[in-house]
């Protein structure tokens, strides 16, 4: 970062005398140039934070909540006919006997079976809930940029830096390998972005195969 400041520095001083001793043809261009170096510099203080991120920020197992396309099997002791396997739908609601629409998305699968027990006290004495996730497909990651295959891809929990690369076709030949980008949501909204080097990982730093995280974003400029 220092070494980028002092390079501007001394660029942005020539500039300014050149544009004293040339014509106004001259001085525009170097005009756009000092624009060109503001913008440059601009960038160079955001990539100062771009350090990659810390293995320990998040435990899957932890922060995992039910999301719409999940599949849940809900299973009532001893009433097979309450018991019942429903999948999430986009409104991020299942459908339960006796207690009809109940939110799903944005739960635990123990926070969702205290929920429904709770509900159904009306209509059964004591009952005993089980959530238990038959399929997960909210977990989603997103690849776009200089990719073969950009999108959207399902995942079942954590993947690496590699493979979620492998899965978008690898990087096309105008990808900058080494200022990967990677977008996570923090637990309060906030969003943090951090820079991988690519290039160097696939060369044997393999330090750099971070993992990747439901809801994480991956840009390849």
């Amino acid at each position: 970062m220092q070494n980028t400041v002092h390079v501007c520095a001394m660029i942005y001083i020539v500039l300014y005398i050149s544009e004293k001793e040339i014509g106004m043809h001259s001085k525009n261009i170097v005009r756009f140039m000092h624009l060109w170096l503001i913008l440059l510099f601009l960038c160079s203080c955001v990539i100062k934070n771009l350090e990659p991120p810390p293995e320990s920020d998040r435990n899957i197992a932890d922060i995992f909540t039910i999301g719409p396309e999940d599949v849940l099997k809900i299973h009532v002791w001893k009433q097979p006919n309450i018991s019942v396997t429903a999948p999430v739908r986009s409104d991020g609601k299942i459908t339960v006997p006796l207690i009809k629409d109940i939110q799903a998305a944005g739960r635990t699968p123990d926070t969702l079976s205290t929920e429904i027990a709770a509900k159904l006290k009306k209509y059964i004495e004591e009952p005993t809930v089980t959530v238990i996730v038959a399929a997960i497909n909210s977990l989603k990651v997103s690849v776009s940029g200089n990719v073969n295959a950009p999108g959207v891809y399902k995942v079942r929990g954590v993947i690496s830096l590699i493979e979620l690369i492998s899965l978008a076709g690898g990087l096309n030949e105008i990808a900058n390998d080494e200022q990967v980008r990677i977008v996570r949501r923090t637990q309060n909204g906030e969003e943090n972005i951090y820079q991988i080097n690519y290039y160097a990982l696939v060369n044997g730093d393999i330090k750099k195969n971070i993992s990747i995280y439901p809801g994480d974003s991956v840009i390849v400029p």
